[in-house]
């Protein structure tokens, strides 16, 4: 049996379609990523279950439904200044401190306009979402900084972005659920969030900034993505020389940037890169898939 048989075998004829569906618009919209990086000089890479699969299945890990990039600080900065002019028309950038008051996230993302999605940002298993804004219900392409720290002060910054996150959940929509959290955390989190309730999201934002640019661009000896959710900041943590020099790596019909170390950035990120999850972890991840229209 052909491995995607293997992987597909619960869904049904239309879930297959919509998920590739899915995969063909973020396929779009990682080629618009590429073309502006390239006009531009600028390095971008795939970034983890991204990276994955296009290196263990030369595509989409099979039930992928996103695409993750990551770039060194500097890149991002010139990359997120120039998205609203270079994009085209079917697309729109919104960087995590355009929400207002509401926070979702410290990840600058791309949407694809002419796309409605129940996602995993909704609140209710519809439309309404954590940032409280339409334009969050579309299919979409996350952006990562690679930031410049060193072993001296980053088990301090995550520390800090752990408690600086925790001030934005008070900002949520709807607050997070913690019905799996140990009671220490749930009590953590309470405060924490209670607290952030009272500072403006200006103020918690600039908290962020300040902790993840502490190290200037070009120090230290290591990058660090402040952005991943909380569990698994401490494997996103590489030494700078796996993003020396990048090169171009097949994803279906098309080729992207990775770093020439990738097999090396796989094995940080995961115990067995090679090996499949168990089957009841083969799904997608971020979108509804018969609830998501692509026009």
């Amino acid at each position: 049996m052909e491995i995607a048989e293997q992987l597909y075998k619960d869904f049904t004829d239309e879930q297959k379609a919509k998920l590739h569906e899915i995969q063909e618009i973020e396929l779009k919209l990682l080629r618009e990523v590429d073309r502006i990086c390239k006009k531009h000089g600028l390095h971008y890479s795939l970034s983890g279950g991204t990276l994955l699969g296009a290196i263990r299945h030369k595509d989409f890990i099979p039930w992928d439904d996103d695409i993750d990039l990551d770039l060194k600080r500097d890149d991002f900065n010139k990359l997120i200044s120039i998205l609203p002019d270079e994009l085209g028309d079917e697309f729109e950038f919104i960087n995590y401190n355009e929400y207002g008051e509401y926070h979702c996230d410290f990840i600058p993302r791309i949407f694809y306009r002419n796309s409605k999605a129940v996602n995993s940002f909704s609140t209710d298993g519809g439309k309404n979402n954590f940032a409280n804004d339409e334009r969050m219900n579309r299919i979409f392409i996350e952006l990562y900084c690679l930031h410049d720290t060193d072993t001296k002060c980053v088990k301090s910054q995550i520390f800090k972005v752990k408690m600086i996150y925790g001030l934005a959940m008070g900002h949520r929509l709807i607050p997070t659920d913690s019905s799996n959290y140990s009671f220490i955390q749930k009590m953590q989190v309470k405060v924490l969030s209670t607290a952030g309730k009272l500072m403006p999201m200006a103020k918690i934002y600039k908290m962020y900034e300040d902790c993840v640019n502490s190290v200037k661009t070009g120090d230290g000896d290591l990058y660090f993505k402040p952005s991943v959710p909380l569990p698994v900041q401490h494997r996103n943590v590489f030494p700078k020389n796996f993003f020396e020099s990048y090169t171009e790596v097949p994803i279906r019909n098309d080729m992207a940037m990775a770093p020439a170390e990738y097999i090396k950035v796989l094995e940080y990120l995961y115990t067995n890169w090679q090996d499949l999850p168990k089957e009841k972890d083969r799904h997608p991840g971020h979108f509804e898939l018969l609830r998501t229209e692509i026009f």
